[in-house]
């Protein structure tokens, strides 16, 4: 399956720019008779769907916050990535969102295009998917460009708009999405949620109330509409049985990307810095997201940036992540949503209720519960930790994001805590906060990326963005 939605994914983006480019007319001599007269919307929305694992399961924020490290091969634990590119994200998923959205709203290709579900739901989805993409992107790089992007030879050289603009633009985005959803069938090949559009509109929402928080150190006063209008939506997650996540397939090409990076390495180990937190405050959920080193049976952390190459001395990821083909790792849940309206209440926003410890409370028993920890042991710990400042509820937060890599990356960025100790086995011994553009970046689009660096500040992985302001 993975095999074939990335030749479906290739194929359609080759279609997306051969039709873009200036060509001679040769009448209808390449015309195929038998193919298709519009595009296949479902297997666009399918292709582009593929890339949210690739972000939920991304493994340089969760080296950079210590959840895990890494064994023989240190990489991202020692932060030794210096540019990084963004370019398969605009020729890719992006690419496909922006054609379904073009198709669906044209008079002439929409009827057509209503054969793979009603053009309102398809645009909707699309809208709302292309911000989660978007928001992932921005708070990776910071400014980039999009007002001006995908224009073709008629724009090379495209303005990068800065990071307010984006979020602007994002939040005008959801509010259309989610204003277009109706009762009609949602879209043909769609692999998040079968079509269903209620659980589109709590993605909407959900992914509202996370930018919401983003911004609230750079933007309080829209930060606090945002939020307060997802809560009033009544469409958050409310249990662990309603959690957004991505389920994988059971066949080797489209299964579980953890399962994958064991199946004939072992580059990943549970960090010190985690499991010292954990066993420090006696958290259950130390057992249930690990399993103890092989050769010594106690559950061990390794050095962060360390040469770690006697793997079976340190506890692993649990095999219920890393041994299950069909794993369903979580892009939003119920714990995240708690925690967040935690912290929405220290703010003195309006979350419909409840307090800032009712939610810290009902945040981490949700964790607890989407683990698998008993009762008993839930009880103990929500009884031995009922502060509910806004430190606790970071640390909380940095605990129930486990292996969400971007999600605790930001949270960790915007929060400032937990207090984490940089690898010294780093050449640079600081934890990035961004990530620096590709160099093809500087070579092609040279004025614009001079006032980038000008507006934003030096292309290093270092400058915070405009969000991140503690």
């Amino acid at each position: 399956m993975k095999k074939t939605i990335k030749n479906i994914a290739a194929f359609m983006f080759a279609a997306t720019i051969i039709s873009s480019c200036d060509t001679v007319d040769f009448g209808d001599v390449n015309d195929n008779p038998n193919g298709p007269t519009a595009p296949i919307t479902s297997q666009l929305l399918s292709s582009a769907q593929v890339s949210v694992s690739t972000i939920i399961n991304h493994v340089d924020g969760i080296n950079y916050v210590q959840q895990l490290t890494e064994g023989q091969y240190p990489g991202p634990s020692r932060y030794s990535g210096l540019t990084f590119s963004y370019n398969t994200w605009y020729t890719g998923p992006v690419q496909n969102l922006n054609r379904i959205i073009e198709v669906n709203e044209d008079a002439d290709l929409a009827e057509g295009a209503s054969l793979f579900g009603d053009n309102n739901n398809q645009i909707a989805t699309s809208k709302l998917l292309r911000v989660y993409f978007l928001q992932y992107m921005t708070d990776t790089w910071g400014y980039l460009p999009w007002s001006e992007a995908f224009q073709g030879i008629d724009g090379t050289q495209p303005k990068f708009d800065t990071q307010q603009e984006l979020y602007t633009f994002m939040f005008a985005e959801i509010e259309d999405a989610l204003g277009k959803i109706n009762a009609g069938a949602g879209p043909a090949g769609d692999m998040l949620f079968g079509g269903d559009m209620d659980q589109w509109k709590v993605f909407g929402n959900t992914l509202k109330m996370v930018m919401a928080l983003r911004i609230s150190d750079a933007d309080a006063a829209t930060a606090k509409t945002k939020f307060e209008q997802a809560v009033a939506s009544g469409r958050l997650i409310t249990s662990n049985s309603a959690n957004l996540v991505f389920t994988f397939g059971s066949d080797d090409n489209s299964d579980n990307q953890w399962e994958d990076r064991y199946e004939s390495r072992e580059d990943y180990v549970m960090s010190e810095t985690f499991m010292n937190a954990l066993s420090g405050k006696t958290d259950p959920r130390m057992e249930k997201y690990s399993d103890p080193a092989t050769g010594t049976g106690l559950y061990t952390g390794a050095e962060n940036g360390k040469v770690n190459g006697n793997t079976p001395d340190y506890a692993f990821p649990t095999a219920t992540v890393i041994q299950d083909p069909v794993y369903k790792s979580p892009i939003y849940t119920y714990a995240q949503t708690e925690l967040s309206l935690a912290e929405a209440a220290v703010k003195g926003w309006n979350v419909g209720g409840g307090t800032a410890a009712t939610h810290f409370k009902a945040g981490i028993e949700a964790s607890m519960m989407q683990w698998g920890v008993a009762t008993v042991d839930m009880d103990t710990y929500t009884a031995a930790n009922t502060s509910a400042t806004m430190a606790d509820i970071a640390y909380e937060k940095w605990i129930a994001l486990y292996l969400n890599g971007p999600e605790a990356w930001a949270e960790w960025r915007r929060l400032d805590a937990p207090a984490l100790t940089p690898s010294i086995y780093a050449n640079d011994q600081r934890i990035p906060v961004r990530h620096a553009y590709s160099s093809a970046v500087a070579d092609n689009n040279a004025d614009n990326y001079a006032a980038v660096i000008a507006a934003q500040g030096p292309d290093n992985n270092h400058t915070k963005l405009w969000w991140d302001k503690n």
